[in-house]
């Protein structure tokens, strides 16, 4: 019986593998397309199955599949343009892991936002490791270790894979609102994946999109605010 699932993968001893699929906040998308830009990779492989949605992402004028890695040396970026569904995300993840136990996997890093509903000073990020002394490490790093909770979709389902395997694998989430894309939480959980391996980028690209997103949201609010006022007075008219 054929598989569900194929991962189209070149074999790359001793990997690190970041994966970044969309989720709350965009989080893990924004951060995984950024390190594939501004680390130059190529792409180097692609996810095959009858139940991905049949279409073609056209980026810089050429057709790109849906679900993709990008690499350089010995660095692998799983990237997804559309949301996966549940069942699908089973399979690639144990394919994924698979591949990994084979190639002698360094590290499983699983990219992802936590939703807070609300803004503050500094948002942090969370993170959980395959078991106890990746925790430590985690936490040795300034993460705060998510104690309780639940993660879901393709980052719950890795990290439950990686620690069936002994595979090193981790997942950091960054705090974001919730409700729109977040390139600044983006950046924090970056921040931690340059300690946890040899990329060195700089971040600041995407600090000044989180600004300038953030003074759009004030202008608006301000403009919300003003109107809300105006409403109010108008009423506030019509009975005096």
């Amino acid at each position: 019986m054929e598989k569900p699932v194929r991962l189209v993968l070149p074999k790359i001893e001793n990997p690190i593998f970041i994966e970044g699929y969309p989720g709350i906040g965009l989080v893990g998308h924004i951060a995984a397309n950024f390190l594939a830009k501004e680390l130059n990779m190529d792409m180097i492989g692609y996810i095959e199955s009858p139940f991905i949605p049949p279409m073609s992402l056209i980026l810089e004028g050429k057709p790109n599949p849906p679900l993709r890695f990008y690499g350089k040396d010995n660095i692998i970026i799983a990237i997804a343009d559309i949301y996966v569904p549940p069942t699908l995300v089973n399979e690639i993840a144990k394919e994924i892991v698979s591949y990994l136990k084979e190639t002698n996997a360094q590290k499983l890093i699983s990219i992802g936002g936590m939703g807070i509903g609300f803004f503050k000073e500094q948002m942090e990020v969370w993170g959980v490791g395959a078991n106890e002394g990746l925790n430590k490490e985690l936490e040795d790093l300034g993460v705060k270790i998510l104690q309780y909770g639940s993660i879901m979709g393709m980052s719950g389902k890795l990290l439950w894979e990686a620690s069936k395997e002994k595979i090193n694998g981790y997942v950091l989430l960054g705090e974001t609102f919730g409700d729109r894309p977040d390139p600044r939480a983006a950046a924090n959980v970056i921040e931690v994946i340059k300690k946890l391996t040899p990329i060195e980028i700089s971040t600041e690209p995407l600090i000044k999109e989180a600004e300038m997103i953030e003074e759009q949201l004030r202008k608006m609010h301000e403009q919300m605010e003003m109107a809300r006022k105006k409403a109010e007075k108008q009423y506030e008219s019509i009975y005096l």
